[in-house]
């Protein structure tokens, strides 16, 4: 067993950004982690035929968990946090393929003592951003995000701050998974499929649920990349003269969301993050 996997979990829309990644972590990864990627089934004969290495293997969803693609958003949660399943790594690193890697990362960045560092903290910076540009959203995310993490901290029983345990690439135990299900799930004779799809944070359950089991010791950790939530973030970070050399000096990576980032192709000619 792995003590630590690399996890991407894509599929053929987002092909051309998951190869980046790729590309970024064969350049970058000093200790030679091991790559692990799943995609949909459907899509795991062309990802086969059109990515072709020796550092990392390719499996179908359905090997993780057989469940039907109902909604893309959830379902994605549901495949990067059921991996414990398969019983090959102890732990993991869950990329989104819009993320690459900027500079050398070591085994050292993800565990201590051969423990998983957990990534929490109150995202503080994107909210002060948010509080000055709400007018150009229709919804409030940080309302979203004190919402859906203070219904999860009821349903544990926990009080107090509500703590981010994201963005992506977060790292995750598979003890803690585990017992999240053996100890939640099974004793409560709930689905997590059924848990996601009205409680859909699976970046929360599993920080509560550490933060209630304590399964392994905690090692805090700020977010590893600078992640780009929306357009105008990322225009309003540039403009303060932000590029990559700066972003290097406290993240290993950039995110460049798709839900924006699929519209904005120019960046990569005038802007090399």
């Amino acid at each position: 067993m792995e003590k630590l996997l690399l996890f991407i979990k894509t599929y053929r829309n987002d092909f051309e950004s998951c190869v980046k990644l790729i590309d970024s972590i064969h350049l970058f990864n000093k200790d030679n982690i091991k790559l692990l990627i799943s995609v949909n089934d459907e899509d795991h004969t062309f990802f086969k035929q059109n990515l072709q290495a020796d550092l990392f293997d390719i499996i179908k969803d359905s090997e993780i968990i057989d469940y039907e693609n109902k909604d893309p958003w959830q379902y994605q949660q549901i495949i990067k946090s059921q991996l414990h399943r398969l019983n090959i790594t102890e732990n993991y690193v869950c990329l989104d393929s819009d993320s690459y890697f900027i500079k050398d990362f070591y085994l050292s960045d993800f565990i201590q003592d051969d423990v998983p560092y957990t990534i929490i903290h109150q995202q503080k910076e994107m909210f002060s951003w948010l509080s000055i540009n709400r007018k150009h959203f229709k919804d409030d995310p940080k309302k979203y995000f004190e919402d859906i993490s203070g219904r999860i901290m009821d349903k544990v029983g926990r009080k107090g701050i509500c703590y981010d345990y994201g963005p992506s690439p977060t790292i995750w135990s598979n003890k803690v998974w585990k017992d999240f299900q053996e100890n939640y799930l099974d004793a409560n004779n709930i689905s997590y499929p059924d848990l996601i799809h009205e409680f859909p944070s699976e970046f929360t359950w599993y920080g509560e649920w550490l933060l209630k089991s304590r399964v392994i010791p905690l090692f805090p950790k700020e977010p590893l990349f600078k992640v780009f939530h929306y357009k105008k973030q990322f225009h309003d970070f540039i403009k303060e003269g932000h590029a990559r050399e700066s972003i290097k000096e406290n993240y290993l990576g950039v995110v460049l969301q798709s839900n924006w980032n699929r519209e904005q192709k120019w960046y990569q000619k005038k802007i090399k993050l």
